[in-house]
């Protein structure tokens, strides 16, 4: 199989969609394009990939608005476009529908360069949000997984709760980040910064949260599991009451 490379492309204010190429087969997907003119660029700056695919992690436009011209706009075959089944009628041209469960990552029938992708329901910034989950190559056991998680989780913090409860979230979260530590997660939204000034409002008392604070680069995905668990105030609320208190003070925040 070949070797799979992931790109972020940033997009509209703070937005990211991502690039998968296969820059062998001349394969490539994208996930979460916001708006057409970046992914183009990105993908017309690598000759010789056609655009396969389209991963939408939710319906909200800030995700799905570059959907349209696309698919419309590709040469040759257009590309499919998955989300999850409970998605259907809301995400544009979407044409495989996938019904992954809450609680575990499951095959989803789609295959990237023949490497199977996974997915795993994700309820709470949105109901129908859903993980894409690239596992590790077969026999890699140093192999590091990629999880694209939209607005679920961002780095040190989530997605509001327009749709969902707390305890989806809370669920959401704790599924996610029950992955292996090294596992990759690529967020929807360069949050990061305010993230963490928020986080150490929580845990004024936590050194993870300072460290991570002074190695801050100006393009912060992909962050992983480990530095979610240690740094990450929703992950680390231990109820879904505990959540919604802090997701409430964070809606309000101004720091």
């Amino acid at each position: 199989m070949s070797a799979l490379k992931v790109e972020p492309i940033p997009c509209l204010r703070d937005n990211y969609a991502y690039l998968i190429s296969d820059p062998e087969a001349g394969d490539a997907w994208l996930v979460d394009p916001s708006e057409p003119g970046p992914p183009q660029t990105a993908l017309s700056g690598r000759p010789g990939l056609t655009l396969r695919g389209i991963l939408a992690t939710h319906h909200h436009y800030d995700h799905v608005g570059g959907i349209e011209a696309l698919v419309t706009g590709a040469q040759g075959e257009p590309p499919w476009v998955a989300g999850h089944a409970s998605d259907r009628g809301r995400i544009p041209h979407q044409s495989r529908f996938i019904d992954a469960p809450v609680g575990r990552f499951v095959p989803s029938g789609i295959e990237l360069s023949g490497r199977p992708l996974l997915a795993m329901w994700i309820p709470g910034h949105t109901l129908g949000a859903i993980a894409w989950y690239l596992p590790p190559e077969e026999g890699d056991d140093d192999g590091v997984g990629d999880v694209f998680t939209g607005d679920t989780l961002f780095a040190a913090g989530c997605g509001r709760l327009f749709e969902g409860t707390p305890a989806q979230m809370h669920a959401s979260l704790q599924n996610i980040t029950s992955l292996p530590s090294a596992t990759r997660l690529w967020f929807g939204h360069e949050y990061t910064a305010a993230n963490l000034r928020f986080a150490e409002t929580v845990e004024p008392e936590n050194p993870a949260i300072r460290r991570r604070q002074n190695a801050l680069s100006p393009q912060t995905t992909p962050t992983t599991v480990a530095d979610e668990r240690a740094t990450n105030p929703f992950v680390r609320a231990a109820t879904a009451e505990v959540l919604a208190e802090r997701r409430a003070a964070k809606d309000s925040f101004r720091g």
